[in-house]
């Protein structure tokens, strides 16, 4: 973890309220070394704009494929569950050690640890990547499995103290009473071309009075937010003033609401009491701004330790942060205003090693292991759980899925793999994969630990198949053949008209043989529908039409039910079953055949120098025997039908990629110089099924 901590990264994140009264020199890299950063950058799926001659000289084909995020986002908004009143929306501010790490790259990386990617995004409205960066764009890996959840990404314009020529964001032309702004429209296509949701604005300089007025940039976040469309985001940050000076307000007020307006959302600082809070929603129905797009901001970091003369506070006054963030949530819930968390990867920077566990106990408010530690030294008395308000206790849960399709494999950020392969990954046991996170079960939390019977779930990605494992424990010795128990999956809100087909994959051989009956179920208003399991060795299909009686029904839950005992030891864990994929499509998609080819498998070196490198390309072609466009399953601008491809080479496999290309990993290429080698490429839909496989023999100089 040590390599993620940089002195300069502590010492002006967005977080630290206080930068602007202290601007730094910048004595980091210099000119010439941070272009072959970005340069070395851009092969692992980056890219970022340090200066403003680099935004107002970018074009398109100032790109490569995998620097795009391919998957559309799965579109959920205001389809938050029905048993939600009260809740808050919640936007995650990543600012994680400077950001921009090889775990987030396109390439799959070996890691020794764990990093963060937050396993709870059904619970995450607005996703913020945020680094020290003019321009900071999120990384494709980040884009994909947000989007995959519903989740909306937005990018950061960051104007720092040390940032030159940021007058060049006012610059405009007039024609009579209207101003056009270059970089409005600039900023606005970088954001469709690499396909996220937006931007997050943050301006903390001043401009020269010879460009400044408030109307002037009124004028340029309006037209970024009309370049932009309905469908995109613009969030102003609470820094800069109408008086053109940086003061954080910790509120919507007087001083921001214009800026405010023109983009539709703020994100305060993260200073702010309760009366700060309540003036903002007065101000805000009265200037209709919704509620929900007032975020106030949330200071993970505050629970640390802090010096005397510049304490770090944030809601609550006291204690506030941390393992308390769910306090700050569940205020902003009960007065129908939205919650801003800065540095959500808090868990992993503060507890190396242990940040899952952390994650845990801030959004779950689960107890920590008896060994946790951390660099204040009085972990257990300074991060005391809070289970009671833990951030899902007063977080809004979206829906997963879309109105017509659902689609999970279980796929986690981070898996294991075989030793053949560690090669690959620098000798690491484990890798980063962080583009592939599928949609995640809801937390076992939600269920009654005291029932006779309790069932929970956990992931599983120690074998080449991810699989979610579901498990039992008998809590009482008098459970019989009536109890029942529930553990919800997923919450949906999908159409009961029997247009539909549910199709589940499980191993079902763990099934208890006499004492129980264990179910899938789907759940309408007012009636459940249940799909019995059988028992059976090996990867059992389970499909079934969803149809109720009641006309206009709507699914609302897929989850596992058990009747019964499961006849065995009080306080003695048991594994029901094992779930590797579930998919809930149109009926009449099941029922189309593939018509698709991968074609024009060729390898090509290119770039130079330290940027040198060997990249397999394709395209695909589609032969016209299904409208797959209009069939309401996903579908990509970048690679159509194709959700992924991986790559083979005698079995073994070599690399998934989210585009037509893939460079080829160094080691791989070194060792096979000289030879001719067979690559194999298998294309995935969005619904997980093959759509195409191609091979050829190519040689490797």
């Amino acid at each position: 973890m040590a390599y993620l901590l940089g002195w300069k990264d502590i010492l002006r994140p967005i977080r630290d309220g206080y930068r602007h009264l202290f601007p730094a020199p910048d004595t980091g890299p210099t000119p010439e070394e941070r272009r072959k950063q970005r340069d070395l950058d851009r092969l692992k799926g980056f890219a970022y704009f340090d200066t403003f001659d680099q935004l107002e000289a970018w074009t398109e084909d100032d790109c490569d494929s995998f620097q795009r995020a391919n998957t559309p986002r799965i579109r959920t908004e205001d389809r938050s569950t029905n048993d939600d009143p009260g809740k808050a929306d919640v936007l995650l501010i990543h600012d994680y050690s400077g950001n921009y790490h090889d775990y987030e790259s396109v390439q799959a990386t070996g890691v020794d640890v764990e990093l963060y990617s937050c396993e709870y995004l059904q619970f995450v409205d607005v996703f913020i990547y945020f680094s020290h960066k003019l321009v900071c764009i999120p990384p494709p890996t980040w884009t994909n499995t947000l989007h995959r959840n519903g989740v909306e990404v937005l990018g950061t314009l960051l104007v720092e103290p040390q940032t030159e020529g940021s007058e060049c964001l006012l610059q405009h032309t007039r024609d009579g009473q209207n101003m056009s702004f270059p970089l409005a429209k600039t900023l606005a296509r970088i954001a469709g071309h690499y396909g996220f949701d937006g931007w997050l604005v943050n301006i903390e300089k001043r401009f020269s009075n010879d460009v400044w007025g408030p109307e002037v940039l009124k004028a340029f976040l309006c037209q970024l937010r009309a370049e932009m469309g309905g469908a995109m985001r613009l969030i102003w940050y609470d820094a800069l003033t109408i008086s053109n000076k940086i003061s954080y307000q910790n509120a919507l007020n007087t001083s921001n609401i214009k800026f405010a307006s023109a983009c539709g959302s703020i994100l305060t600082n993260y200073c702010w009491k309760d009366t700060e809070a309540e003036n903002s929603l007065q101000l805000a129905l009265s200037s209709k701004i919704s509620p929900k797009n007032i975020f106030f901001g949330i200071d993970v970091w505050a629970q640390n330790k802090s010096s005397f003369t510049h304490p770090r506070i944030t809601y609550p006054e006291y204690g506030g942060g941390g393992t308390n963030t769910g306090v700050a949530v569940a205020k902003l819930a009960d007065l129908g205003l939205s919650a801003g968390i800065f540095a959500p990867a808090w868990s992993f920077e503060h507890f190396p090693g242990k940040g899952r566990d952390a994650e845990r106990t801030v959004w779950q408010g689960t107890s920590f292991p008896r060994d946790m530690d951390c660099s204040c030294g009085d972990c257990l008395s300074r991060h005391r759980p809070n289970e009671a308000f833990a951030i899902l206790k007063n977080a809004k849960e979206r829906v997963a899925g879309s109105e017509n399709f659902f689609y999970t494999d279980f796929t986690r950020a981070f898996a294991t793999h075989d030793d053949a392969s560690n090669d690959l990954f620098g000798g690491c046991s484990t890798h980063a994969q962080l583009g592939s996170q599928s949609i995640l079960p809801r937390p076992a939390i939600f269920g009654d630990r005291h029932q006779a019977i309790q069932l929970w779930h956990r992931l599983d990605n120690s074998s080449s198949t991810p699989r979610l494992v579901i498990e039992a424990m008998q809590n009482q010795s008098n459970s019989d053949d009536t109890t029942e128990v529930w553990l919800p999956l997923f919450k949906l809100d999908m159409p009961a008209d029997g247009s539909l087909q549910a199709e589940i994959y499980s191993d079902n051989a763990s099934l208890p043989a006499d004492h129980s009956i264990v179910s899938f179920y789907i759940r309408t208003p007012g009636s459940v529908h249940f799909i019995t399991i059988t028992s059976g060795k090996g990867v059992q299909r389970t499909v079934c039409s969803l149809k109720s009686l009641v006309p206009g029904s709507r699914i609302q839950e897929l989850g596992v039910h058990l009747k019964g005992s499961i006849g065995t030891a009080r306080g003695k864990t048991t594994q029901l079953l094992n779930i590797t994929s579930v998919r809930i499509m149109p009926i009449s998609t099941f029922q189309t055949s593939s018509s698709f080819s991968i074609d024009q498998m060729q390898l090509e070196n290119r770039g130079e120098g330290d940027c040198e490198r060997m990249q397999l390309v394709w395209s695909f072609k589609d032969h016209g025997r299904a409208n797959w466009k209009d069939n309401k399953i996903p579908c990509s601008k970048i690679t159509g039908p194709f959700s992924h491809f991986f790559i083979y080479t005698d079995g073994r496999m070599l690399g998934k990629a989210y585009a037509l290309d893939h460079i080829l990993n160094k080691q791989f290429v070194e060792k096979n110089a000289g030879l001719t080698v067979e690559f194999e490429l298998v294309g995935v839909g969005f619904d997980g099924q093959t759509l195409a496989k191609s091979s050829a023999k190519l040689p490797l100089p």
